[in-house]
């Protein structure tokens, strides 16, 4: 018997997530609600990276193209995780800002491969 290794996700929420930064009249957060925030895109990202692997590699067949951009947008999105923002509340939020942008795109190819 094999364990199911997928977890639930909750895309609504890291999309609301994601959002609270994205959206065009966002107010800029206090330095403790960035850290708090970014705190949890990276736990999102966390979770959903790996399901986002998992869809890709279960889909066959002519997508191919589909699961390439798929693994492309988890390289890319590790390679922003790796990146330390310099110091300053502007440089941080323009990090958190690219890492909901990476989180909002993650939730738009795991919807995609798991044909939502």
């Amino acid at each position: 018997m094999t364990a199911n290794t997928s977890l639930p996700l909750d895309v609504e929420t890291m999309r609301a997530s994601a959002y609270r930064l994205l959206v065009p009249d966002a107010a800029v957060p206090s330095v403790e609600e960035l850290h708090t925030l970014m705190l949890m895109l990276r736990g999102h990202l966390a979770l959903i990276i790996p399901e986002v692997g998992r869809a890709a590699s279960a889909r066959r067949g002519d997508d191919t193209l589909i699961r390439a951009d798929a693994r492309m947008a988890i390289s890319e999105t590790c390679r922003k995780l790796r990146i330390k923002p310099s110091p300053g509340l502007s440089s941080h939020l323009a990090y958190a800002r690219r890492l909901s942008r990476s989180l909002n795109a993650l939730c738009d190819h795991y919807e995609n491969l798991r044909g939502a």
